[in-house]
């Protein structure tokens, strides 16, 4: 009778223990499961913006080194703010308003940067002539913008060729699309460009027309503080300007010689041993003093001539001032 009631109470306690087994894992399920409830609940949603890389200020022309991604919450993040995939929007533009370093850099901090008209670079008075390259020989290849130049014209004038100065010290202002403001480092060590624009007054526009139009021009570098004009022309072919043409003088004709008590006669005129030759050289000088086409240049030779008086007169006080010493 005692080993019925054995398996009874053996199996009581399995049943209780499976029991309490199933309850404990009942519960742990519930407990995880409320616990990624609120963890799901707790959890911000991020989304990766464009930010400041690092304190910026106002009037940056931003690139790639001035921005950066950062993960910010979806919940606060402006609604103008720029993912990754708009990155190319702030490049080349320029910071309205300095930022600091992580702040979202959103469009209405930036701007593109204004194109300013290319008139508006000339000074009162100056005009600004484009021609094309091979409409001036020699250096126009090696031209950048801000180059001084002097341009000569070659043109026939009664027979006879004539090589003269026609504008000195003109200031490139551009070559192609390349000026001093913008250009593209590229385009200008291939020398990539079709025509060349030049700085000069009115009517040096309009000598620069008509020696286009009836003539061949050169141009020539000239140093940017080499402020002396020439005087210099050729007139003639290679022999007038190396000076080896030669005129041989005129044979002297017979001279008449009267005599009282005969008839005239001619007798030969004494010729020189060596007859002298006359030998002309082409190059001459013009008959006006030639200016030097661009303010530009006289300004910054003004303006070299005053720094040197200012570094003269600051060595003059620091040498007679006793506590230099």
């Amino acid at each position: 009778m005692r080993l019925p009631l054995l398996n009874r109470s053996m199996a009581m306690l399995l049943l209780a223990l499976i029991a309490g087994l199933c309850a404990a894992w009942a519960a742990r399920q519930h407990i995880q499961s409320r616990v990624q409830l609120l963890e799901a609940q707790s959890r911000v949603p991020m989304v990766d913006r464009v930010v400041a890389a690092y304190d910026l200020p106002a009037g940056t022309r931003l690139g790639s080194e001035h921005l950066a991604v950062r993960p910010l919450p979806a919940a606060v993040v402006s609604s103008d703010s720029l993912s990754p995939e708009r990155f190319a929007e702030l490049t080349g533009t320029v910071l309205r308003s300095p930022l600091r370093a992580g702040d979202p850099v959103l469009p209405v901090h930036a701007q593109a940067q204004q194109q300013t008209a290319f008139s508006s670079h000339l000074a009162a008075g100056r005009r600004a002539i484009t021609m094309p390259v091979d409409a001036i020989n020699s250096v126009s290849g090696l031209l950048q913008p801000g180059d001084l130049i002097d341009l000569y014209v070659s043109f026939e004038y009664q027979r006879r060729r004539i090589t003269a100065p026609l504008l000195q010290g003109v200031l490139v202002l551009a070559t192609g699309a390349n000026t001093q403001h913008a250009h593209d480092p590229a385009q200008l060590r291939q020398g990539a460009y079709g025509t060349v624009t030049l700085d000069t007054a009115p009517e040096d526009a309009v000598k620069l027309v008509s020696a286009r139009q009836s003539g061949t021009i050169t141009a020539v570098l000239r140093h940017p503080l080499d402020s002396q004009a020439t005087q210099k022309a050729v007139r003639g072919d290679l022999a007038s300007l190396l000076g080896v043409n030669s005129n041989p003088a005129a044979p002297a004709k017979g001279v008449p010689v009267i005599y009282g008590n005969k008839t005239v006669r001619s007798v030969p005129g004494l010729v020189a041993k060596n007859p002298v030759t006359r030998q002309t050289s082409g190059i001459f000088d013009l008959p006006y003093n030639p200016e030097l086409v661009s303010a530009w240049m006289q300004s910054a030779t003004e303006s070299l001539d005053r720094s040197r008086l200012y570094d003269m007169a600051a060595g003059a006080s620091s040498s007679s001032d006793p506590m230099a010493e």
